[in-house]
């Protein structure tokens, strides 16, 4: 069969989506990468980012130049010119290491104590160390040598003692951030906001003599406990003879009192007895008297007509 003479034309859609890109196209898309490319790695190379609590320093060529004390974004020349270091400024917490020193009384002790810390004036701190972990070898020392010079104004009992009168733990803290703040802000730029002990022991050899003071401690308070003991006591003592005074004084009123009223009634009846008989008064007075002389183990040889002996004589 013969082919048509004419072919079928193809739509411009199609043309356009079979042409291949010219290479000019191809070139200036070649281009636009690379440029921002190098957009991309100047804009990193140029800009530096502080994060909230940190703050940075821009060394330029080894000499700081700046501080960027804010958190946010900056724009820095590239490294090698300028370099940015980046500083926490939040607080820290470091122990000191464990050194052995002497108290005022000649007492060796190793009192380890824990320092909380910042930065205080970045520039200055990264002058005078350079970074976060050289500060604590800074602070430790000292630390150490102003624990030195305070515990050598104090007994052992200051730090270790059974009567709370005698620890001043307090006022030994105080005392050394007093030395330390200072040196420490001048000398490092570094804020130092508490000093504390975190754990105090012994050598070998003065445990024993610790355990010997606080033994005469205890005695201490022993005796001091007896003494206000009998001193109570004797107070209580005294209260109780007073009371048992003053008890025996209103009985010994009331019963006289009362030996007066009956005698008083007594003698009433006796006088009423004598009007009415006076021979029955005799006789039973005779019988009192022969009551109170004669006692259970009395021998008496009277004459029986005598009185008061008579009534013992039938008539």
């Amino acid at each position: 069969m013969d082919q048509p003479l004419i072919e079928p034309v193809q739509s411009s859609e199609q043309l356009e989506f079979d042409d291949p890109i010219s290479p000019n196209m191809l070139k200036r898309l070649r281009i636009v990468v690379v440029l921002l490319a190098l957009v991309a790695v100047a804009y990193r190379a140029c800009s530096t980012i502080v994060s909230e609590g940190s703050t940075a320093i821009v060394v330029r060529l080894g000499n700081p130049t700046r501080v960027l004390p804010d958190a946010g974004l900056y724009f820095t020349l590239p490294w090698p010119i300028e370099e940015v270091i980046t500083l926490d400024m939040r607080r820290r917490t470091f122990e000191t290491q464990h050194t052995e020193m002497l108290t005022k009384d000649k007492k060796n002790v190793v009192l380890v104590s824990f320092v909380i810390w910042s930065v205080s004036d970045p520039l200055k701190f990264f002058q005078s160390i350079g970074d976060i972990e050289t500060a604590d070898e800074k602070l430790n020392g000292l630390v150490t040598n102003a624990k030195i010079g305070v515990l050598g104004k104090y007994d052992l009992t200051a730090l270790a003692s059974t009567d709370t009168t005698l620890l001043k733990t307090k006022e030994i803290e105080a005392e050394l951030l007093a030395q330390t703040t200072t040196l420490a802000s001048e000398q490092y730029g570094i804020a130092i906001q508490h000093i504390g002990f975190s754990r105090l022991s012994l050598p070998k050899e003065n445990i024993r003599a610790v355990f010997q003071q606080m033994r005469a401690e205890r005695k201490k308070f022993a005796v001091e406990f007896r003494a206000k003991g009998d001193e109570q006591a004797s107070l209580i003592r005294a209260n109780t003879d007073t009371e048992v005074a003053e008890i025996e004084a209103k009985m010994t009123q009331e019963v006289a009192t009362i030996t007066g009223e009956s005698e008083a009634q007594a003698a009433k009846i006796y006088a009423e007895a004598h009007s009415k008989d006076p021979n029955l008064y005799r006789f039973i007075r005779s019988l009192d008297t022969l009551e109170e002389v004669i006692g259970p183990k009395s021998t008496l040889i009277l004459r029986t007509d005598a009185a008061p002996f008579d009534v013992l004589v039938e008539e």
